[in-house]
């Protein structure tokens, strides 16, 4: 969900697959939340483990395959950049997420409270997780490449960290920053050798066979494979542990790899076309951070109703279905209107 304004041209494709995965990302938080508190069911369905097994990590590797881009830059200049395109959008939604516990902070003029608040929440609460996660990452390969000049060195050292921290604590949230580390490194690494991320084929049997593979994968996918339930420190459960930590990483490289198969033939066949140009599918994945930052919160005001009338639906797909529309929906609207002050520009979209 990385803003990267310092691409001369953009790639379509990069810009579909963005798309597609923040419909999915909706869509993936509809499936949790439209039915009311308490309901599970999603663990097991089939159209979630789908969505679960791939969406944050391709997410990361298209961020880092953008970053390679801006990542030659002056420190000074990488830190002001996303401080604007993620940082400030993230401090945002978190305050509108938690508007009542800042609202008496700020009217009491509590400087302290708010910084503390705010660091606690970004760093120990799942309230915008992917996008701290991206800027940890950013940060970590800034230093790296600044650190280790050699390309081969920069890849054991990453590598190697990524070892390091399964023997690290999964305490306020490192399991999730953990596991989308090798993900970014990954998308870096293929555009530091200029490597396409999708490498695409046109072949059907080949085709065929990776999304056999991919079905077998989702069926492999189960409720320890999930990040939030299993974590990723293999301490003191050294082999069941290592044997789940891979597990995610093959399953998700392997569905995020098939998917970009798919995108680059829906790209292929819209450059053929007509029209030339699939616009909103585009524009969805320009303007993916803004739709997650608003989804979260979107996820969190639905909530409360639903606790505050106590309603429960049973499962179905249509409810799962008209949610995803409606954030989306509202999302291009809110999107035009911000844009059009400088305050509300800078403050949402990370953009000056």
């Amino acid at each position: 969900m990385q803003n990267n304004n310092n691409i001369s041209k953009r790639d379509s494709t990069l810009d579909y697959a963005k798309g597609a995965l923040i419909i999915l990302v909706v869509f993936g938080h509809a499936l949790q939340y439209s039915f009311g508190p308490g309901y599970e069911g999603f663990y097991s369905n089939v159209v979630f483990k789908s969505i679960y097994s791939f969406h944050m990590p391709l997410f990361m590797m298209i961020s880092g395959y953008l970053f390679y881009h801006s990542s030659h830059k002056k420190i000074a200049d990488i830190i002001r950049s996303k401080a604007i395109a993620i940082a400030i959008p993230m401090c945002t939604f978190i305050l509108i997420n938690k508007v009542g516990k800042y609202a008496k902070l700020i009217l009491n003029v509590d400087l302290g409270g708010i910084i503390g608040g705010m660091v606690k929440d970004i760093a120990c609460g799942y309230l915008m997780w992917y996008l701290f996660s991206l800027l940890l990452n950013i940060f970590l390969l800034t230093i790296i490449t600044r650190l280790f000049k050699d390309k081969t060195l920069r890849y054991v050292v990453m590598f190697l960290l990524f070892v390091l921290s399964l023997f690290i604590s999964d305490s306020i949230l490192l399991n999730v920053h953990k596991f989308m580390f090798p993900f970014f490194c990954i998308g870096y690494a293929l555009k530091e050798n200029g490597t396409s991320i999708y490498l695409p084929t046109e072949k059907k049997a080949y085709l065929i066979v990776l999304t056999i593979l991919s079905i077998g994968a989702i069926c492999w996918f189960d409720r320890d494979t999930y990040i939030y339930t299993s974590g990723v420190c293999i301490v003191g459960n050294y082999s069941s542990q290592l044997f789940i930590d891979l597990k995610r990483i093959v399953i998700a490289l392997l569905l995020s790899y098939t998917f970009m198969q798919y995108i680059h033939l829906f790209s292929t066949y819209i450059s053929k076309s007509a029209t030339g140009k699939s616009q909103f599918l585009q524009t969805l994945g320009q303007r993916s951070l803004f739709i997650y930052g608003l989804n979260i919160t979107f996820n969190l005001y639905y909530e409360k109703v639903m606790i505050a009338t106590g309603l429960q639906f049973e499962f179905n797909y249509i409810a799962p279905i008209v949610f995803t529309m409606s954030v989306i929906f509202l999302a291009l609207l809110l999107y035009r209107l911000l844009y059009m002050n400088v305050l509300t520009r800078l403050l949402f979209l990370g953009k000056q």
